[in-house]
């Protein structure tokens, strides 16, 4: 059979499957456009058009009837309830909303099936053998089930989320580690007393640079650090360029590149991010080999037992080196797991890896399958092992052949893997605390619309399920899942069943995930676009063609309480706070008639009652039209200590062009510390990398300000208006 015939005989199978008017072809079609057109991005349910367009593909594909590996027949997708249903015992909470169904008690802990792991309520169970998992991968695809044991779940994913402010302090003999006494001072994490990283002494820091100030990396979560592209540890600045690593030393505030790390010369490797902790560099690297292959007892003639897979080889793995001596870097150790990277976090010396891998179903029988000798050929890989089936959990809503794979290494044994768990579901998004990592995902269309939350423990590298329950509506922030004290608050956006507008809910959790309080039908005909909580409180804003500001009291977790609103036109699409008594917001300012965007808008909001938010400034930037930071924390520079805020910017128009903006506030407004021009400073290598702001980052160090890309470090000095001091290029 040709490629055309065999492409042709897809598109006709597809062509009969009932496909969701939201991701049908011509839909998404339309969004890529409008997308491509305008350069604005907007994220609804977080990933949510990625997830739906890698749906669409997946329902394209696994239509053909008896196509393994993706999905069988019908959308998969399981038909929300109209209320919010508990996962386990059903018992009737004190408490509920007029209009909503009845709010049934918590998730239970989960039923232990093993010694290792729990279930994760009944939405995730762990697989009593390969069988089972080879059945799941098998049947789940085309199943509808109702996951019965889901309730309501789903909050901000941080309470500060600012980046990550070290004091550096050459007062003792050995600096302890950055978890040890941290203070959060208006949202930024200060380490007291010695800032630098774990392990490192006095005599590691030079005079020039000791008590200084440095910037990290800005977090989702506090306490939880995380990958990126550039890193300082306020002596040195590590970069990410192609395949290497790069080290350029700032002491003295000098800027000469040192060192550097080949990481792989092979064109399918991808160095993706990096954590620098003392003298230790762990490098995150994705191997790329995929393709799509036809398996049949007969290829030459196509019967409907034939099925295609994508066979996917794809890797990613966790370098460690030794960096003591930054010009000659030795490494250390490798962890390698199957799939494609999705994030990673950090927490104190132990590195959480998540990838994505879909199974593809093996040729053999079940009863070859599962064998010893055979299961290395179709269960995901982690160290060239298979991952056992007791750390497995298969999806009982039919989670199909996608598989979530997490990993725990400690960077003090960089070679060995601590633990590993497996879910078969469909691709998830994932909010991690210091003790617990959430899973999430929609199920069902935008008018009927759940989230289901999973929560698995964490501790010393250890994974296991506590429970899990589902929200009405979905998540449309990344921020919108917070967990503060062992309890979660979860906001999301839905839509009315009687009227069928948007509305809004929040809802929140005790540690077991028993439903303890709710608000829903909040501001209705809007959806949720930025959130954020700080202690007891949770911050959030909705849009239509103004921008209201929603204050909410979540001292009581059985009775929360919108304290205040505040509307102004336009809306943000990232807020962070500036202190304690005041929020800032990065989005777009907009036509309130026609709800144009006219601009790029930041605000600085006045907190200090939450009865009566005030909106304090207003900068509005007509001349740009998109940044990479409302949709992407990691690009944002924000500390009020030092009070410095700094993102990239794009325009376009006839000619696309990019600008590095750093502003302050001065108690009434926000001023200009620099503006640089990006596409100038990357044309020089490469004109295009001018108009990429997620290819920036702004980060200090004591007295000296520097904008780093992956082809450039440019300095500035902060005692002398920002002048510029030098710039170096990557070759």
């Amino acid at each position: 059979m040709s490629e055309k015939e065999i492409l042709d005989k897809i598109e006709k199978s597809a062509a009969q499957e009932k496909i969701p008017e939201s991701i049908e072809p011509e839909q998404i079609k339309r969004k890529l456009k409008e997308n491509q057109k305008n350069k604005v991005k907007r994220r609804s349910g977080i990933t949510y058009y990625g997830a739906v367009a890698a749906a669409a593909l997946v329902l394209v594909i696994g239509a053909a009837g008896g196509i393994h590996a993706v999905t069988g027949g019908g959308t998969g997708l399981m038909t929300a309830p109209v209320g919010i249903e508990k996962a386990a015992s059903g018992q009737k909470s004190d408490e509920g909303s007029e209009g909503s169904s009845e709010l049934k008690d918590g998730a239970t802990a989960g039923v232990e099936k093993n010694a290792q792991k729990k279930d994760a309520g009944s939405l995730y169970t762990v697989a009593k053998n390969y069988g089972e998992v080879y059945d799941a991968i098998c049947s789940g695809s085309g199943q509808e089930k109702e996951a019965d044991g889901i309730a309501v779940a789903e909050g901000d994913s941080s309470n500060s989320g600012d980046a990550a402010t070290y004091i550096m302090d050459d007062t003792s003999d050995t600096v302890d580690a950055a978890v040890d006494g941290v203070e959060e001072i208006g949202g930024t994490q200060m380490i007291k007393g010695a800032g630098a990283q774990e392990g490192q002494t006095a005599a590691d820091i030079s005079s020039d640079t000791a008590k200084q100030r440095y910037s990290g990396t800005n977090l989702q979560k506090e306490g939880v650090d995380e990958s990126d592209f550039v890193k300082t540890d306020g002596s040195y600045i590590y970069t990410v360029s192609h395949n290497e690593i790069l080290i350029t030393d700032i002491r003295k505030k000098a800027l000469k590149q040192i060192g550097k790390i080949q990481i792989s010369e092979t064109s399918s490797d991808r160095v993706l991010e990096m954590y620098v902790d003392g003298d230790i560099l762990s490098v995150i690297v994705e191997s790329e080999d995929s393709g799509l292959e036809m398996q049949a007892d007969d290829t030459e003639n196509y019967t409907e037992d034939c099925f295609y897979y994508f066979s996917e080889g794809t890797q990613t793995q966790v370098l460690t080196y030794d960096i003591s001596d930054p010009e000659k870097p030795v490494k250390t150790g490798c962890v390698t797991q199957d799939g494609r990277y999705q994030t990673s976090r950090k927490i104190g010396n132990i590195i959480y890896l998540f990838t994505n891998k879909r199974i593809s179903m093996p040729q053999q029988t079940k009863e070859e399958a599962v064998t010893e000798e055979n299961v290395s050929g179709w269960i995901p890989l982690v160290n060239d092992k298979a991952v056992d089936a007791e750390d497995i959990y298969v999806d009982n809503g039919g989670g199909g052949s996608n598989s979530l794979l997490i990993s725990s290494v400690n960077v003090k044994n960089p070679d060995q893997v601590l633990d590993n768990t497996m879910i078969l579901s469909q691709y998830v998004d994932i909010y991690v605390s210091e003790s617990a990592f959430y899973v999430y995902q929609i199920k069902g269309s935008w008018n009927d619309a759940v989230t289901q939350i999973a929560k698995f423990g964490l501790a010393d590298g250890k994974m296991n399920a506590v429970g899990a329950v589902s929200a009405n509506g979905r998540v449309t922030d990344t921020f919108a899942v917070n967990e503060c004290e062992g309890k979660l608050r979860v906001l999301t956006s839905g839509q009315n069943a009687v009227s069928g507008e948007a509305e809004n809910n929040l809802y929140l959790f005790d540690e077991n995930l028993n439903l303890t309080g709710k608000i829903e039908g909040l501001a209705q005909g809007e959806e949720i676009y930025a959130a954020r909580y700080l202690g007891n409180m949770a911050y959030f804003v909705t849009y239509r063609n103004t921008d209201p500001l929603f204050a909410v009291d979540l001292s009581d977790d059985k009775n929360p309480k919108v304290l205040g609103e505040l509307k102004i036109s336009g809306f943000s699409e990232y807020l962070h706070f500036w202190g304690e008594d005041k929020l800032v917001g990065i989005g777009y300012e907009t036509d309130e008639k026609t709800g144009e965007h006219t601009g790029i808008k930041i605000t600085m909001f006045d907190i200090s009652d939450s009865s009566s938010l005030k909106e304090m400034n207003s900068l509005v930037l007509k001349d740009y039209n998109y940044s990479e930071a409302l949709y992407n924390y990691k690009c944002v520079l924000a500390d009020a200590e030092e009070n410095l805020l700094g993102f990239a910017l794009q325009s376009y128009g006839d000619e696309e062009s990019a600008a590095y903006l750093l502003l302050s506030w001065n108690g009434e407004k926000f001023e200009t510390l620099l503006s640089q021009n990006l596409t100038d400073q990357a044309g020089k290598q490469d004109a295009s990398k001018g108009a990429d702001t997620s290819a920036y980052r702004g980060i200090y160090v004591g007295d000296m300000f520097y904008i780093v890309s992956t082809e450039t470090i440019t300095s500035y000095d902060r005692t002398q208006e920002y002048c510029v001091k030098k710039s170096i290029s990557f070759k």
